[in-house]
């Protein structure tokens, strides 16, 4: 197995990875910070994989005295059809978690934001109450 057949099976890895990452931060009971920490660190290995690919791409193109862009493009039968597939994988769960938020988080929002409105309702009313009662009064005698 050359260089570009490892790190081309390195990138499609990475890409698994990031996909598991995705699919892991779905979870309802999940921990939203740690998915979040590990779909970060799946996109670095992405990233890292991919300029490796770039680079030996780029060496191997100066080496050579026509470029292969035809090779650079298609990668194997087998590793183009996985990539393709954890691509479209990664795409629909982002479009998902985009489309449709958590309803739970978005109930807990919306109480949270109603607790708040109430609150400062209260406040105001409290507020009000005392100025009112802060007024100067005159008391007038009618019968003495």
């Amino acid at each position: 197995m050359g260089k570009r057949e490892e790190l081309e099976a390195a990138l499609a890895k990475a890409e698994a990875e990031l996909a598991r990452a995705v699919v892991g931060r779905g979870g309802v009971a999940a921990d939203v910070v740690e998915a979040d920490t590990n779909i970060e660190k799946a996109r670095t290995h992405c990233r890292h994989a991919c300029a490796a690919l770039a680079e030996s791409n780029r060496e191997r193109s100066t080496q050579s005295s026509e470029p292969q862009v035809a090779d650079v493009e298609t990668p194997s039968g087998e590793q183009s059809r996985a990539r393709k597939s954890i691509q479209e994988l990664v795409s629909s769960f982002s479009a998902q978690a985009l489309d449709a938020p958590d309803w739970r988080l978005l109930a807990r929002r919306s109480v949270m934001l109603l607790a708040l409105v109430l609150a400062y309702f209260q406040y105001y009313f409290l507020d009000v109450q005392l100025q009112v009662v802060r007024l100067p009064t005159i008391t007038v005698l009618l019968f003495s």
